[in-house]
């Protein structure tokens, strides 16, 4: 009885920190207040999202790298310079070349064009929604007459060799206080905080490379 005590305490406490340290931490990495309350494009897509959030990354990289790197990305195409062991369980055809995220720009990728569709996995695609060339790129996911998913990609030019990445997330794909709950201890910690956190630094790291 006092171990089965001890091990609900220990795990109170545990998910008290991760709410109340970790979470906003992941929910907002690398951002300002000022990037955290800006009007991004598609922000007024989803209605009453439950699950929000921003991140950003400095990029020692011309725009034009970041913005050629960002648009290649997703299934059969330049993956999502993340967990590369993940994605292949969807496919093992998942990447365009040799079954990795791509290392490099690829010309025939880099014609993406609003209304094309960029795919997750082979089943799962997202709408390329807006397209802004060299500024901003919108993935969407439309339901029954709804946006359920606007994912949202954000380049500020600092200077010639620099680049802000901004990316946001607004989405309401379920309800319930069991939706909701898979989302904080599931889709937070796993999509936000690995795959998300380690697409921008893949990013980061293969712009400052080529640059």
């Amino acid at each position: 009885m006092y171990y089965e005590l001890r091990i609900a305490v220990i795990l109170l406490i545990v998910i008290f920190a991760y709410m109340l340290l970790v979470r906003p931490w992941i929910l907002q990495m690398g951002t300002t207040p000022e990037e955290r309350s800006m009007l991004l494009p598609g922000d007024n897509l989803v209605i009453e999202p439950n699950l929000h959030y921003t991140q950003a990354v400095t990029i020692r990289a011309p725009f034009e790298v970041v913005w050629s790197y960002l648009i290649q990305v997703g299934y059969r195409r330049g993956g999502w310079y993340n967990w590369d062991s993940f994605n292949r369980m969807s496919g093992k055809d998942y990447f365009y070349e040799n079954n990795k995220s791509a290392a490099r720009i690829i010309p025939e990728l880099q014609d993406l064009k609003t209304n094309d569709k960029i795919y997750l996995t082979p089943q799962i695609g997202m709408d390329v929604h807006e397209l802004k060339k060299n500024q901003s790129m919108v993935l969407t996911g439309y339901d029954n007459g709804r946006y359920l998913v606007a994912w949202t990609f954000y380049l500020q030019k600092i200077d010639a060799n620099q680049t802000r990445l901004i990316v946001r997330w607004n989405s309401r794909l379920g309800e319930g206080w069991a939706f909701n709950l898979i989302n904080r201890l599931v889709v937070e910690p796993g999509g936000v905080g690995i795959q998300q956190i380690l697409m921008l630094r893949g990013i980061k790291k293969r712009c400052e490379a080529e640059s």
